[in-house]
């Protein structure tokens, strides 16, 4: 039986998977940056790239088992539409916004940029922020 409002057919987004999707584009791109601010060395920020990735993964999954899933491990979808919005921007802000300050914790840690850490924590936030709109606006209107 589909979820009320919903007819076989319609075009849905998961919110997980936004979440997912907004969280590892915004790993890459944050991580990938603030390597490249730490150490202006492209070498370095491509490894960032993927680690930042894989840690976006890493914080999706734990994400979206706590706001998204159920008991009986459905997830939760919404039609798409403008409607939409008001459940996709949390979902992507969520991503974005959570990976973004774990990249940022890490970034400090491993680098002990602890004297730097305001001009590197607004860097990726406000990168995240932006990215986690991004996807939800797409996701919600294409």
């Amino acid at each position: 039986m589909p979820p009320e409002g919903l007819n076989p057919g319609d075009r849905v987004v998961e919110l997980a998977g936004l979440l997912h999707s907004a969280a590892i584009a915004t790993g890459a791109l944050t991580g990938a940056w603030l390597l490249w601010l730490i150490k202006k060395s492209w070498l370095a920020s491509l490894g960032a790239l993927l680690g930042g990735a894989a840690l976006g993964f890493l914080v999706a999954q734990a994400l979206s088992h706590l706001l998204y899933r159920t008991a009986a491990g459905h997830t939760t979808v919404v039609k798409v539409g403008s409607a939409s919005l008001s459940s996709t921007i949390p979902a992507g802000l969520a991503g974005g916004f959570t990976t973004a300050v774990a990249v940022v914790v890490i970034m400090v840690l491993a680098f002990g940029t602890r004297t730097k850490s305001l001009p590197l924590f607004s860097v990726p936030v406000c990168c995240g922020v932006v990215v986690g709109v991004i996807f939800a606006c797409l996701g919600s209107l294409l």
